[in-house]
């Protein structure tokens, strides 16, 4: 027994001192890949390495990644990083020589990422050789490779333009997690490798997205199968003021916010070599729009495409089968004169549905259609129905619509400053109805109003012109009553200025049947 015992002891002292010489054995041979077989481009630093033979675990301490896109410019950077590898399948790995891990970690202090400039873009984009492929496809592995989980965690995120060394994005607190990951069939870098479960989550997302406008998230949370998105900020970096001394053409002032977004059952990814996305349901709670146009600066002249056209034009795949836009607000600003406040209209209470936004339906399978109803001006409800196919090449749309209870005076915040006009009396009802397309367009409008009057005004004086008012209320029918069934009606022709947004054409088009029906001209 004694002997036995004695063999069983001196068995293990071997079996740890073979361990402990494999371990010693393997930190050597990776510190020799990482000092001497690593590319050019890629740079190691780190504090230590330990290696746990027996337990198939190994860890590296403090690490700093560096990948570098020539000697001299920096393209990516992760400073600090704890890694960990955990539970490597020893019979796996020396029968198949596959690499299967129960748990890879990673936590990081930073990410940086210098983003290519204009010319590195395209560049890269006229090249087509494997870099643009995914690396860890199945079919460019010599083995098979699985961790059952993988967690990476980095408290910073950045991305920063190297000419300007200003960040154009960044974001905090990045959580992914995944379960399962083997290797892709696919070629799509989108997704390089596969995986049966994901979480991703993080907070404070900050977006360059372009000279003018700040996009900010506070949180992002990715299940695999919903995207949801809280206190969405898109926003002009800039006061009115300011960017109108900054732009030679108009541009919007804005500050669109969002409560919370949520993208259900949210698929996307690559089909035959193209990008694709698609939904069933989009919802957006609390939707926030303020716009401010300076209509003192020039026109921009280019052409405004209708949104069926936008849609059909798009460079990717697109579905979204429902969008639900609910308790949401509208407030638009124009400025005109120097001397007076800009001219304002309010909508809210907006609540909205849209079925079908997108472009992989055929001609005349179906058709987009928007359902809206809001408040306007505080007081009045209204309610717009608006559909087109997007597949038609002359982007034909229909709109109908309706408008209660309209003291006309409280247009005057908009009308007085942008109009020179003043208006009194009640709008009880108005219907139209507009058909139209990228051209031409014809509206029918249907009224009951009473007591309506203009004044025209002196904007600079700030006074009635009382001709100018008297001649232009001896055309206007001032009452609908006397009218059979009580509605006056009117109907008008508009022609579209291509340059102009949607908006402006379905004004255009309010503005000509408003005109047609009250006056007391045929």
């Amino acid at each position: 027994m004694k002997k036995f015992l004695i063999g069983l002891f001196i068995f293990f002292v071997l079996l740890g001192a073979a361990a402990l010489y494999l371990n010693t054995y393997l930190k050597n041979q990776l510190q020799e890949i990482i000092k001497n077989d690593l590319p050019e481009s890629l740079s190691l630093d780190y504090e230590d390495i330990t290696i746990d033979s027996w337990g198939g675990n190994a860890s590296m301490a403090h690490a700093t990644v560096r990948i570098k896109a020539n000697d001299s410019t920096p393209r990516s950077e992760v400073k600090n990083a704890s890694v960990q590898l955990k539970g490597l399948d020893h019979w796996d790995y020396f029968k198949n020589k596959n690499i299967h891990f129960k748990n890879i970690s990673i936590h990081a202090d930073s990410l940086t990422h210098y983003k290519h400039s204009n010319e590195q873009k395209e560049q890269h984009s006229k090249k087509k050789d494997s870099t643009t492929e995914n690396p860890i496809q199945a079919q460019n592995l010599d083995r098979h490779f699985q961790i059952d989980k993988f967690d990476l965690v980095t408290d910073y995120i950045q991305i920063i333009n190297p000419k300007t060394d200003s960040v154009t994005l960044k974001t905090a607190h990045f959580n992914l997690k995944l379960e399962n990951i083997t290797p892709t069939i696919t070629a799509a870098i989108t997704r390089p490798f596969d995986y049966e479960e994901i979480f991703m989550s993080y907070d404070s997302l900050y977006y360059q997205t372009n000279r003018f406008d700040i996009l900010t998230v506070s949180h992002v949370e990715w299940d695999g199968t919903d995207l949801v998105m809280n206190d969405l900020r898109l926003k002009t970096q800039y006061s009115r003021s300011q960017l109108s001394n900054m732009i030679k053409k108009e541009r919007d002032h804005i500050d669109f916010s969002i409560k919370n977004i949520k993208f259900h059952n949210l698929k996307y990814g690559e089909k035959s070599g193209e990008f694709y996305l698609n939904t069933p349901l989009l919802e957006l709670q609390n939707p926030y729009l303020n716009i401010y146009r300076d209509k003192r600066i020039a026109d921009d002249l280019t052409k405004k495409p209708l949104y069926s056209k936008m849609l059909r034009d798009l460079n990717f795949e697109m579905m979204i089968d429902t969008i639900k836009i609910k308790n949401g607000g509208i407030v638009y600003h124009e400025k005109v004169n120097s001397n007076t406040a800009a001219g304002m209209l309010d909508f809210s209470n907006l609540n909205a549905s849209l079925y079908n936004v997108g472009n992989t339906y055929n001609l005349g399978e179906k058709k987009t259609s928007i359902a809206i109803k809001a408040v306007f001006m505080k007081s009045s409800p209204m309610s717009l129905d608006w559909n087109f196919d997007i597949n038609d090449p002359q982007d034909k749309f229909y709109v109908k619509g309706s408008l209660s209870k309209l003291p006309v005076a409280n247009l005057e915040s908009f009308t007085s400053p942008n109009l020179g006009v003043e208006m009194s009396g009640d709008l009880e009802h108005t219907y139209f109805t507009i058909y139209g397309d990228n051209y031409s367009s014809h509206i029918d409008m249907q009224m009951t109003y009473d007591e309506f009057k203009v004044n025209i005004m002196n904007q600079e004086k700030k006074k009635k012109k009382w001709f100018a008012s008297t001649i232009a209320n001896i055309f206007i029918a001032k009452t609908s009553k006397n009218e059979d069934g009580g509605f006056k009606e009117g109907a008008g022709e508009v022609n579209r200025n291509q340059t102009k947004s949607f908006f402006n054409y379905l004004w255009l088009n309010l503005k000509e049947g408003m005109l047609k029906t009250v006056t007391a001209l045929d």
